[in-house]
């Protein structure tokens, strides 16, 4: 097997670290890339080449990019894993919590890359990951600016698949479903940040909080998601797009095949928008 060399971005936990150790262990150079690189410590007791990038910082994606160009000459995979959730009702969130969602959700990723493009262009292949989520398919309450990021990543991913075929790039959008990590404690974080008790939604904080936690609930386990993951972006034609996880299949189908009134009563009814409404 020749080893890859695989650019990861949010390794400090979750999808990215435990694909940064699996495709360590089976014999590929992998670049672990976090916004603490304090984070990383135990990646690179294990030989994985570690430094630090925030997505949203333009110089961190020029410092890192030309690095590893200049170190290996090529980059084979880049996996655009880093993000996070935000969680809130959309007209109380701050523009600047909607930008910083955006710049890291979806610019980041794409000014990573524009700036990897050229050089997989010039060895004739290359493969593009990046890691959507079934909340890009499927709008819940109180995830707007989330699914809005990952619906918009999802779109960008197909036109780029479509483009970047020519040259021999392929692109792989992954759209998990509940994935066991720490994602629920982090988006719960933005709602503390974020909800105010003079909300127009303070009857519902219990449900907000909730979105914020719910796809942990009977998640799937990250080692058996990372195992299928990496076998199926190391295959020689991988799948274009990749859906695994719990809920990745049924709530996709809710939303597609259902009357939008009828998807949109069961979450209204989920989340306590019907009983506010009735309130008042």
């Amino acid at each position: 097997m020749h080893p890859k060399v695989i650019l990861i971005t949010g390794c400090s936990s979750g999808i990215g670290k435990s694909l940064s150790l699996s495709l360590n262990n089976i014999g590929h150079k992998v670049y672990a890339t976090a916004r603490n690189v304090k984070t990383l410590a135990d990646l690179a007791e294990k030989s994985i080449y570690t430094f630090q990038l925030d997505v949203s910082i333009d110089d961190d994606i020029d410092r890192v990019v030309q690095l590893i160009i200049k170190t290996e000459g090529r980059i084979d995979i880049l996996i655009n894993n880093a993000g996070y959730g935000l969680i809130g009702p959309i007209v109380e969130i701050p523009d600047e919590e909607i930008k910083h969602q955006f710049d890291t959700n979806l610019f980041g990723p794409l000014k990573l890359i524009n700036k990897i493009v050229p050089v997989m262009k010039s060895n004739g292949n290359g493969v593009i990951v990046n890691i959507g989520s079934i909340s890009g398919l499927a709008t819940t309450p109180f995830s707007g600016a989330y699914c809005a990021t990952k619906a918009a990543l999802h779109s960008i991913s197909d036109a780029l698949r479509m483009e970047l075929f020519p040259f021999g790039i392929k692109v792989v959008t992954v759209q998990p479903g509940g994935i066991k990590t720490n994602f629920g404690s982090a988006a719960s974080k933005t709602v503390e940040r974020i909800f105010k008790s003079d909300s127009i939604y303070s009857k519902l904080e219990k449900e907000i909080k909730a979105r914020a936690e719910i796809s942990q609930l009977n998640a799937t386990s990250l080692e058996s998601f990372t195992i299928k993951l990496v076998d199926k972006i190391l295959q020689k034609n991988p799948p274009s797009i990749i859906r695994m996880g719990n809920r990745s299949i049924s709530l996709p189908f809710l939303r597609f095949f259902l009357p939008t009134k009828l998807y949109d009563k069961i979450m209204m009814n989920k989340f306590g928008l019907s009983k506010l409404k009735l309130e008042n």
